[in-house]
């Protein structure tokens, strides 16, 4: 018999401390694994927010990333608004209704406004223009695609479209009516919107919003600017005499400006958001926040430190479950004495006994390794569902983390092989002689 099938039988020979051990490993490894994948999948998740057909958004003074939260990712409160003058700004002649180019028109390529402050049975309601869906991309240069209906028209008030998730998790259709609430689930329920088309799924954070014309959005209590004392209300004017009337621009506020900005003839649109960064800074009415910048930070301040501190828990998990190892063989030395022995007579050199502990090591460490890799990805498999509806990123059994995991494997052998080094040198000095005769 070879030196495998060797350590093959005295790891059948203890069918029950031998199988603790494996799946004490096993469960060590799962962790390990479904804790890697887990903060890929999170890392992911953030990075899928830094590019999403705009390289800027700009908003009220205050935290940058609570602006990029707030506005890519759906979390966390609005600063403030900014008036609906300084998003004009950004607009060129043929879009503002006195003919003139704004002051940042010419560094701007695309200006969608957001408007945020009401829900939808716990989803975030984005209130914004055609042009989101219209003019802006995936963040992969893709447009926007439609699974049925369509994007809303900006005539139309009191249209929305719906993302993936909400249609799935709500079970909406398009024609289906919805009514936001103001500020909270519990808030305030506000006029009932038409859903005019879902979006095809983009695995961004896009799949977790509320779209709805921001003119309808205006429309609901609560929504308008108040007026300064005294100051009386420019006479609302409906769209070619037809419909209800819009909000007038004085009483208008936005959220946030999504910003593409303009590309100069044979120079990266990068340069150009330097330049217009700078200059909306240094003005007292906003702040422009560069969603890649503020993301990289965000990763490298919480998620990495905290995915760490994960993989140092687990890891000692782990270390455990070598100690395991460890403590089974020692525990079985008394029997391997009694083997080690009968090779030795029949002719095993030393080193062909240190072989076989170290195998029978390794054997236990691979099969408990390969059985935790898959329970490890089969927890991601079952909290996929969570992590999609959460997180807006696809979860399932081959979700990986491909280069911590190629590691995990030559690790646990290592560890093992540590583990069994000493039972393993106990075998390599085991006097035959007294063995042989007895113990006694």
């Amino acid at each position: 018999m070879n030196l495998f099938g060797i350590a093959w039988r005295n790891i059948r020979q203890r069918p029950l401390t031998s199988g603790l051990t494996a799946l004490s490993l096993a469960f060590g490894v799962a962790l390990v694994v479904a804790t890697l994948v887990t903060g890929s999948l999170v890392q992911r998740a953030f990075e899928s927010g830094s590019g999403l057909g705009y390289n800027m958004i700009v908003g009220a003074k205050g935290s940058p990333l609570q602006l990029v939260l707030n506005t890519v990712y759906f979390i966390s409160r609005p600063i403030e608004n900014v008036g609906w003058d300084f998003y004009q700004e950004f607009l060129p002649a043929a879009r503002r209704a006195d003919g003139i180019d704004g002051k940042y028109a010419a560094s701007t390529g695309v200006a969608v406004p957001t408007c945020m402050g009401d829900y939808y049975r716990s989803f975030r309601v984005v209130g914004t223009n055609a042009d989101f869906f219209g003019r802006l991309t995936r963040g992969d240069g893709e447009p926007f695609r439609f699974t049925s209906g369509e994007n809303f028209r900006d005539a139309d008030f009191f249209a929305g479209v719906i993302g993936a998730t909400v249609a799935e998790t709500l079970g909406l259709k398009v024609g289906d009516p919805f009514s936001p609430t103001h500020g909270a689930d519990d808030g305030k329920v506000h006029d009932p919107f038409k859903v005019v088309g879902i979006l095809e799924r983009t695995w961004t954070p896009i799949d977790r919003g509320v779209f709805v014309n921001m003119e309808g959005f205006y429309l609901q209590d609560g929504h308008a600017k108040p007026l300064p004392d005294g100051v009386e209300p420019e006479a609302p004017q409906a769209p070619a005499g037809v419909g209800p009337a819009r909000l007038p621009a004085a009483q208008r506020e936005v959220t946030a400006i999504l910003l593409e900005t303009a590309s100069l003839p044979g120079l990266p649109p990068e340069l150009t958001a330097m330049g217009l960064r700078t200059a909306i800074n240094e003005g007292g009415e906003a702040q422009a926040a560069l969603p890649v910048a503020e993301i990289r930070q965000l990763l490298d301040l919480f998620v990495r430190p905290l995915e760490l501190v994960l993989l140092l828990v687990t890891g000692l998990v782990v270390l455990v479950s070598a100690l395991g190892i460890l403590i089974s063989m020692v525990g079985s030395s008394l029997e391997r004495s009694r083997d080690v022995a009968i090779m030795r007579a029949l002719g095993a050199r030393r080193g062909h006994v240190l072989a076989t502990v170290l195998i029978e090591a390794v054997l236990l460490a691979v099969g408990g390794g390969l059985a935790g890799w898959v329970l490890g990805h089969a927890i991601v498999a079952v909290i996929g569902p969570w992590i999609a509806a959460n997180a807006g990123v696809r979860a399932g059994f081959f979700s990986s983390a491909p280069a911590a995991e190629a590691l995990l494997v030559p690790f646990l052998v290592l560890l093992a092989i540590a583990a069994a080094l000493l039972p393993a040198l106990a075998a390599y000095r085991t006097d035959v002689s007294r063995w042989l005769h007895g113990p006694g």
